[in-house]
């Protein structure tokens, strides 16, 4: 009896969302933004990602922030997940599958905004902490037929070019470049939308096979879904708002009263953000 009543709270969860929502569900792959930010979540998934496309086995990720809103006086953005690793370096793992940025620039951008946002008042620039950039791109964003490249800051010395060791290392890894190599295995994995199996990659298959093969999994997905509709609509609202030279009260006023069901917490946060990113 018990079973029975748990199926049917789970068969509920499924059935308050709508058909659309849940075919968009069954499609999602590792690289959409609605199922990477549940996936992200899970600490064990990130060190399996990090250790595999920064070729480091001995890597240890000790916490995770999936959707981290940081900001600095003038602009703020959202990373789809802040990981610390053991070392106290700061790991941003992005993923962009549409080819529309910048995506030197933005790198450059996100690198330096953790610095910022992370470096305390009076801190010794000896101590500033150290930044990791992992930028997942479903099309070869740097056009140089790599699977993975990794960037670092050189000094010209003589014609030779000398690695500078400032703390930021930046890693471009790319879905469209295929190789024989385990990060090729890894990234082919983000283009599926269905559960799998992998002996390398337990903790990533325990993921999918939660969110695809469980209705409780089932149903977080459908709630990340319409959330991430529902933050995409709230931001065109305020950079609407922003470019007919609204006021920030007058935005906040004008988004809570169009979305009565989200948080005042909430709508002053995006507000924050996307005003200092339109500013």
């Amino acid at each position: 009896m018990k079973k029975q009543q748990n199926e049917s709270i789970s068969d509920k969860l499924i059935a308050k969302y709508s058909y659309e929502t849940q075919r968009k569900a069954k499609e999602l792959r590792i690289i959409d933004d609605a199922l990477f930010r549940l996936i992200a979540e899970r600490k064990g998934v990130c060190q399996e990602i990090l250790r595999t496309l920064l070729d480091d086995d001995e890597l240890e990720v000790v916490s995770v922030t999936a959707q981290a809103s940081i900001s600095s006086l003038e602009r703020g953005v959202t990373l789809d997940a802040l990981c610390k690793l053991s070392n106290g370096t700061l790991c941003n793992i992005e993923m962009q599958k549409t080819d529309n940025e910048d995506d030197i620039k933005r790198v450059r951008f996100h690198a330096a905004m953790i610095t910022a946002n992370k470096t305390k008042k009076r801190t010794r620039f000896a101590d500033i902490p150290s930044v990791k950039i992992l930028y997942i791109t479903e099309y070869d964003a740097l056009e140089n037929n790599q699977t993975i490249t990794h960037v670092t800051r050189c000094q010209n010395n003589k014609g030779k070019f000398i690695p500078v060791d400032d703390g930021e290392d930046i890693i471009f890894a790319n879905t469209a470049v295929k190789d024989e190599s385990k990060q090729t295995k890894l990234l082919q994995l983000f283009l599926r939308n269905d559960s799998f199996n992998s002996d390398d990659y337990p903790e990533l298959s325990k993921a999918m096979y939660h969110f695809k093969k469980t209705k409780e999994g089932v149903s977080k997905m459908c709630e990340s879904i319409e959330t991430y509709a529902n933050e995409r609509a709230v931001d065109a609202s305020i950079s609407a708002c922003i470019d007919f030279d609204k006021t920030k009260d007058e935005t906040i006023e004008y988004v809570k009263s169009k979305y009565e069901n989200l948080s005042d917490s909430y709508i002053l946060e995006r507000v924050t953000l996307l005003w200092k990113s339109k500013s």
